[in-house]
């Protein structure tokens, strides 16, 4: 049978496992909350980016086209300019240049500690012992 000791022990035991645990939940939700702000931060900067880039696009478009251009007079003008073969010639040549620029070419060098590299190394050194 346990002493009577032993069970305020444990009591003791269990208080403090209590209060680490509260805390601990604390810590988490904190932490929680600080990731969902950066979160909301990298949106914002995301939506902002996107925003002044429609702008930027919307002002190349009332610059060659006018301001008082509709969307549908808009949409009508670049399915006239897209179905010309040399248009999409250029478009796809120009996408392909952007994706090339932004991803550049991952080039794979020889690893000179490959395992192949260390065993052909090792029987050369036993061969000229």
């Amino acid at each position: 049978m346990p002493k009577k000791n032993d069970l305020s022990k444990m009591k003791e035991s269990l208080a403090r496992l209590n209060e680490r645990t509260k805390s601990t939940e604390d810590e988490l939700k904190r932490l929680e909350e600080k990731r969902k702000k950066i979160q909301n931060s990298i949106a914002e900067e995301e939506r902002k980016k996107r925003t002044h880039n429609l702008c930027g696009i919307g002002g190349l478009v009332y610059k060659y086209f006018g301001d008082d251009i509709s969307q549908e007079e808009f949409k009508e003008m670049l399915d006239f300019l897209f179905a010309i073969d040399e248009v999409q010639d250029y478009v796809t040549e120009e996408k392909e240049k952007r994706f090339l620029r932004d991803n550049p070419p991952v080039v794979i060098s020889e690893n000179t500690n490959s395992v192949e590299n260390i065993i052909e190394s090792n029987n050369a050194k036993i061969e000229n012992a």
